[in-house]
């Protein structure tokens, strides 16, 4: 399969094959960050959580650092592995499976981790398994960088003054039942219930669980659809470290077994 026949040379959101949204194959400033880190610590292992056709990937890859790309849609990965150039394909480990339902890791294994565009379609209760997940499965030292989509989205015009009555009095106010009520002619790439977040749910959920924030900020993508551009606030993004004495740490040395397989790591 050719990879640029999945991706064009403009920069345009391209729908994922398992209805779980759109990908852009332009690095996002979280995602450069992501990138950055991983450079500045070519000796590390990092984990890029819903890969999709390896955007973020790619460039770890190629700066010669260790990275686990993982996905629930096993052609995404397919895509991936044959775009990768032949000598950077032994730093690239591919595994398919939900994150954090399916795949788990050992504790204290990645310098990096980036999730990208994933955490706005799982469920409360899967949100935090991710954050504690990922929690222990960071090195003390080690960084995430998450971006989700936020309520400031052309499209979402009709939801962000709900979401504004409700941000203060719920724990999760971006939760939307049915997204095509908001964005019907985009509703049938995207799962019915979604969750959108400001800057303050992601800085509280990840505080939660024992990580320092860092960055916390609104930004804009290249290539954004005229339907989703607003103001240059459509998507949200932090960066967190796990600090050397992580509150977490107790759970490692006393975690119970998990039904949850634990990936292989190379």
């Amino acid at each position: 399969m050719n990879f640029a026949r999945k991706i064009p040379q403009a920069c345009e959101y391209i729908p994922t094959l398992n209805r779980m949204g759109y990908m852009s194959p332009a690095l996002d400033e979280i995602q450069l960050a992501f990138v950055k880190h991983c450079e500045n610590n070519k000796t590390g292992l990092f984990l890029d959580i819903g890969c999709g056709f390896g955007v973020a990937t790619q460039p770890v890859a190629k700066r010669g650092c260790q990275v686990i790309a993982c996905d629930l849609e096993e052609r995404h990965l397919a895509v991936l592995n044959e775009s990768i150039p032949q000598k950077y394909r032994s730093l690239v480990t591919l595994l398919a499976g939900h994150f954090p339902d399916e795949l788990t890791f050992p504790h204290n294994t990645f310098d990096g981790i980036n999730i990208s565009m994933v955490l706005h379609f799982l469920s409360p209760l899967s949100i935090e398994k991710a954050f504690k997940e990922i929690s222990l499965c960071l090195k003390p030292g080690g960084r995430l960088f998450l971006t989700t989509s936020s309520p400031y989205q052309r499209a979402l015009s009709l939801f962000a003054p709900i979401y504004e009555k409700r941000k203060y009095v719920e724990e999760w106010p971006g939760y939307i039942d049915d997204i095509a009520k908001y964005v019907p002619h985009r509703a049938h790439l995207l799962p019915k219930r979604n969750i959108v977040f400001c800057t303050d749910e992601l800085s509280r959920v990840a505080s939660k669980f024992g990580l320092d924030v860092q960055t916390a900020t609104f930004f804009s993508r290249e290539g954004i659809p005229p339907d989703l551009s607003l103001e240059g606030r459509e998507y949200s993004g932090i960066i967190c470290e796990k600090p050397k004495d992580s509150p977490l740490i107790f759970l490692e040395k006393n975690k119970e077994v998990s039904p949850i397989h634990a990936a292989n790591i190379r």
